[in-house]
């Protein structure tokens, strides 16, 4: 009987192996991750696994952060990289490949590696600048926090690691992993995306010139976006010169009104509201007040601001904004200018409230973990009570105020602290993103005259939209780079007096792609992972016995076990008679 046992014993422990091994080896072609997260942090948006599932595309991804001396921080940043790519290989039936490599690995000759390491940069795929404990000292090394993704002979250059101003790098690191998905997805929509959307940039209203937009149109296009700047005053297509037809070609998906100075006609804004209509998407970017950095450079270094009538009232409100005739301070952050020092002659940083540095909403997808946004002499935006669904995308901080015009701008203002006794206004919108249907600003408004050329032009008037969204700015500053004396065009959202980079440049970009994309990817950016930090304070003086407990328990348990389970089996083979 005791013999029988055992043989039965060792073959049930044989099975156990076999059974261990067998599923082992089917789960190391399969790949699925059951997320237990509060944040779901582990799993894809729906918009991304629909975009997957319907791609007939195979991808490849070539991730170049990897290395045997990579911080914490970065490793955790290549495992999440890792962890996302394969999820989504997952959803795609495997249609994703990887590999990760480090460029300058095996390469020992300087030269070599330089050469490398510009050939990276050429590519779009930027470094950081990294600093490796050895044990002789400290190195300095170039690390390339990037992917490159390759579909059908095209690729496209993703920067996985978010450098943020202002943001512990647990933070900046913590932000990073959560654009992973949006930023990875998005790339492989616009190598696998048959269709090519077209932006439109309208001229003729004293708006900002295409050098002040180079640098918007120029990442527009890297983005795989057609971009057109047409001057609406020298396209007339009616008889009677009231330019009644069609404005923009009808495959606009998106028109952009930066900065305009002059006012609308009846029959331009007419047109604009027919486009909104019949589902074209809007980024309004519009001065509240004729205000200048300029304007300063005279002999009293001040100006008068006042409003600029643009004639677009009427149907900002009919769609539920009203931009305010004033200018926006910020006591809490804003951007600075050199003055110079009358005892050193040279020039000193001071703080200019009339350049505060904006807010993007953190609960919405568009402004999600980005950095301050640039702007110079803002307005606020009022939200009008409508059917429209408004969300404020863009404000000051919680240390605002709103100065009505006319307004006195004067340089000596920098050299005095804010008081913030007067900054009581918080966070005052400057950006607004409207959506849903809107109601035709000339509903019931047209005259017997109008409504009979638009039938002359063969047009029907719409009065209610398909579901549609807009965005309205406060501040054209916000899309333009700066240009020098010397016609050098800046990057967007670069600062040149502190050399600083906001981010107005994504937050644009951001914009746009809400605005136009139907699948709805940015949505993806709205995922939360929440920054678990160890108390550092009691890490200091409760490390010992964390320690000590985590040292001793598990042995302590073994030990307990050992005890009891030795126990039990004299008991039961002590007692135990044999049969008769």
């Amino acid at each position: 009987m005791q013999k029988l046992d055992k043989k039965t014993l060792w073959i049930r422990l044989a099975m156990v192996i076999a059974i261990i091994i067998l599923v082992n080896f089917i789960a190391s072609f399969l790949y699925k991750r059951f997320d237990l997260t509060s944040e779901n942090r582990y799993s894809l948006s729906d918009s991304t696994i629909k975009l997957l599932e319907n791609s007939n595309h195979k991808a490849f991804i070539k991730i170049y952060l990897d290395g045997e001396d990579l911080p914490a921080g970065f490793l955790r940043l290549r495992n999440a990289t890792e962890d996302v790519i394969k999820e989504m290989n997952s959803e795609s039936g495997g249609k994703i490949q990887y590999e990760f490599t480090n460029p300058t690995q095996n390469t020992d000759n300087e030269d070599e590696r330089i050469k490398i390491q510009q050939e990276l940069i050429s590519k779009g795929l930027m470094p950081t600048q990294l600093r490796v404990k050895k044990e002789d000292g400290f190195k300095e090394q170039l690390i390339f926090p990037c992917i490159q993704i390759s579909v059908n002979g095209r690729s496209w250059p993703v920067q996985i690691l978010e450098n943020q101003i202002g943001y512990p790098p647990e933070y900046a690191l913590n932000n990073s992993i959560i654009s992973l998905e949006y930023k990875i997805t998005n790339a492989i929509k616009k190598l696998t995306e048959n269709k090519t959307y077209t932006i439109g940039i309208m001229q003729g209203h004293g708006e900002l010139n295409t050098d002040e937009l180079n640098d918007l149109a120029n990442v527009l296009t890297e983005n795989k976006y057609e971009v057109n700047f047409y001057d609406v005053t020298q396209k007339v297509l009616s008889k009677e010169g009231d330019s009644l037809g069609s404005w923009f070609p009808q495959i606009t998906d998106l028109m952009i009104i930066a900065g305009p100075k002059k006012p609308f006609s009846e029959v331009e804004k007419y047109r604009v509201d027919q486009y909104v209509m019949k589902g074209g998407k809007i980024l309004w970017a519009l001065d509240g007040m004729d205000a200048q950095m300029d304007y300063l450079r005279n002999e009293g270094n001040m100006f008068m601001s006042h409003g600029l009538d643009l004639n677009l009232e009427d149907i900002l409100f009919t769609y539920g904004v009203r931009l305010n005739k004033n200018l926006v301070q910020d006591g809490q952050q804003s951007a600075a200018i050199p003055i110079m020092d009358e005892a050193t002659k040279e020039p000193l940083l001071f703080p200019w409230l009339f350049s505060p540095l904006l807010t993007p909403s953190l609960a919405h997808p568009i402004g999600k973990n980005l950095d301050p946004i640039y702007a110079q002499y803002a307005s606020s935006i009022d939200l009008i009570q409508n059917d429209i669904k408004k969300t404020v995308i863009l404000s000051t901080s919680p240390y605002g105020r709103a100065i009505p015009e006319p307004v006195r701008v004067h340089l000596s203002a920098v050299k005095d602290k804010p008081d913030f006794k007067y900054f009581k206004q918080p966070n005052l919108p400057c950006g607004v993103l409207l959506e849903g249907k809107f109601v035709s600003a000339y509903k019931n408004q047209l005259g017997v005259d109008f409504v009979k050329k638009i039938t002359e032009a063969g047009q029907t008037p719409k009065e209610r939209s398909v579901d549609n969204k807009m965005i309205v700015l406060s501040d054209a500053d916000v899309l333009r780079n700066e240009v020098s004396s010397k016609g050098e065009i800046y990057p967007l959202g670069f600062e040149q007096f502190s050399r600083q980079t906001f981010a107005n440049k994504d937050f644009v970009l951001n914009c746009i792609e809400y605005l136009i994309d139907p699948n709805n990817l940015l949505a993806t950016r709205n995922k939360e992972i929440k920054v678990r930090l160890l108390d550092a304070q009691r890490t200091k003086t409760e490390s010992t016995q964390w320690k000590t407990l985590n040292l001793a328990l598990p042995l302590s348990l073994v030990f307990i076990f050992a005890i009891t389970f030795n126990y039990m089996r004299r008991r039961k083979w002590t007692t135990a008679q044999l049969p008769k």
